[in-house]
């Protein structure tokens, strides 16, 4: 999956936590910010790790 795609793709709630937890980011933080969502926009992930 390239970033155009992972940007417009819908993750569920375990693809946001495994791709946080693989960049060494914390979790909670994410889920305190962005919000605990069953589903999440690739956008708000990558956003949220700064790419």
């Amino acid at each position: 999956m390239d970033y155009n795609e992972a940007h417009d793709a819908t993750v569920s709630r375990a693809c946001a936590k495994r791709e946080i937890l693989k960049h060494g980011a914390d979790w909670h933080e994410f889920l305190i910010e962005v919000g605990d969502k069953r589903e999440y926009v690739g956008a708000e992930v990558l956003d949220w790790l700064g790419y």
